[in-house]
């Protein structure tokens, strides 16, 4: 990610905060664990 928003932790986590939706995080993951998500669909419940 050019925008440094995934952490290296156990597990991984995305700061949303920072995040621009770019999905290169998606398209470079070599095991395609990540996965792009239009926030539209979802509630604000969902997002919890």
């Amino acid at each position: 990610c050019p925008e440094i928003v995934i952490s290296r932790t156990i597990p991984p986590r995305v700061d949303l905060e920072y995040c621009k939706g770019c999905g290169i995080c998606a398209e470079e993951c070599p095991t395609r664990a990540i996965t792009m998500v239009d926030e539209a669909k979802f509630s604000e419940e969902d997002k919890e």
